[in-house]
């Protein structure tokens, strides 16, 4: 079996059904191929939070409707990080929902098929055809073991965190772009959704509280999901002294401090992977973008990848075009596509990725320490507090309030500096993939500097 498309995306989550939406507007042949059956297609193991001006964003991009009725389940408001102490030490704005994650992605998956994509569902993308130095296409087995070839003019890979796309080409292909995955790329998780047995009082919050006993990052979440319902979880890298460590030992012993199991009914208990590292800084190589999960495009703090896997699916489609008109396949002629993601969320998240450093080198009892004694307060955690200029009597009164923990002030005075500068070099993002090289020297140097 061999066909020929326009566009090939591989998976069928909120990048790749957005990636088929954007295509499929800019009227070109597009396939969506997903190893889920159609009807599982959208439920997946996550938070289930996403942004209301993200999500309100890219609906409007794609010419869908916002998320509605049944897709939500809650709406969210704040953002709230506590220590082992009940206190909501930090509570940042979070305007959102708690959506159904598979309401919603069913409905965004029959929005994509009405407007005409082809789904191929029940079928794995097993290797990368790569023709003249350039993606071409992919080999497919069907649920009856059946192998195929799929050819298209570009392929986009949304495959999740595993990137059966990305991580099946040879680095020479495109030395820009990070072809490998190492246990240190993301996190593993254990997450339930549970009916307490009463209503609770966490009413349009997100709350990640951070625990000694969770390796670091450190925290076990509980998201609002309705009135008697609740999203938790918790997740870390399973590697060094925690790789053996089971992720669902350490969340019953967690949960255990706050919700004696029979105070609730488990309503669904799956595991699952996370990105933990920044966004790719180069998602493209000749005749393939990257998007969503695959670029490591959720956010490192807090999980929350819907969101920026639905703008990164439209920059995909809108690529595309451009590509697709001008018969142009080159990382240069993709080169559009790093830019519009690090213009929009990527520039962010890769500074959330500086601040889950800090936080494992802090720990969860140095974290309550400089929260309690107010050495780090709510304004430092947003983007202009980071980036505002701290007089010296500012910093005296922190180097105060911090002793006799003098050396963690040293910390988070790195943390800023490094975010600063990370901030600026965004703000420098090469325009060709000419001086593309240097700039990753000079990103990869300021991150060493947390080490």
């Amino acid at each position: 079996m061999k066909s020929h498309f326009d566009v090939i995306i591989v998976g069928a989550g909120p990048a790749g059904v957005s990636a088929a939406i954007s295509c499929i507007n800019n009227e070109l042949k597009v396939v969506l191929v997903d190893s889920k059956k159609k009807e599982k297609i959208g439920d997946k193991v996550c938070g289930e939070a996403i942004s209301k001006e993200t999500s309100h964003t890219a609906s409007d991009l794609l010419k869908v409707q916002y998320p509605h009725g049944e897709e939500i389940n809650a709406n969210v408001k704040e953002l709230v990080l506590q220590t082992a102490i009940d206190e909501d030490h930090i509570a940042l704005p979070a305007i959102g929902y708690m959506v159904n994650r598979h309401k919603y992605g069913q409905r965004l998956l029959q929005d994509a098929l009405e407007r005409g994509v082809k789904l191929l569902d029940q079928t794995k993308v097993i290797r990368t055809i790569i023709k003249e130095k350039k993606v071409t296409g992919v080999v497919i087995k069907t649920l009856n073991k059946e192998e195929g070839e799929l050819y298209s003019k570009l392929v986009i890979d949304c495959s999740g965190v595993r990137g059966v796309v990305r991580t099946t080409i040879d680095e020479s292909l495109e030395p820009f772009l990070y072809t490998k995955l190492t246990k240190s790329d993301y996190a593993s998780c254990y997450r339930e959704i549970i009916e307490l047995n009463k209503e609770h009082d966490l009413d349009g919050k997100i709350i990640l509280k951070y625990e000694k006993d969770i390796p670091a990052p450190g925290y076990i979440w509980f998201f609002a999901d309705g009135c008697k319902r609740l999203n938790c979880g918790t997740g870390f890298i399973k590697e060094g002294i925690n790789k053996d460590k089971s992720v669902k030992s350490v969340y019953f012993n967690a949960m255990a401090k706050y919700y004696h199991p029979e105070t609730y009914t488990v309503l669904d208990g799956r595991g699952g992977n996370v990105p933990i590292r920044p966004p790719l800084w180069s998602a493209v190589a000749p005749g393939l973008l990257v998007a969503g999960d695959a670029a490591f495009h959720a956010d490192p703090l807090t999980a929350e990848g819907h969101g920026p896997a639905l703008l990164a699916g439209y920059y995909a489609g809108q690529i595309a075009k451009e590509v697709i008109d001008r018969n142009e396949y080159s990382t240069q002629a993709l080169w559009g596509y790093n830019r519009h993601i690090f213009s929009s969320f990527g520039s962010d998240n890769a500074r959330s990725r500086i601040l889950t450093i800090t936080l494992e080198k802090l720990g969860a009892d140095n974290l309550e320490f400089l929260l309690t004694r107010k050495v780090i307060k709510q304004a430092d955690l947003t983007s202009e507090g980071i980036l505002k200029k701290n007089s010296l009597f500012n910093l005296l009164i922190r180097a105060i309030r911090c002793l006799p923990k003098i050396g963690l002030l040293v910390i988070i005075k790195r943390t800023i500096d490094v975010s600063k500068a990370v901030a600026e070099l965004f703000d420098e993002y090469p325009e060709t993939p000419d001086k593309f090289g240097e700039w990753v020297a000079k990103i990869e140097n300021l991150y060493a500097k947390l080490n």
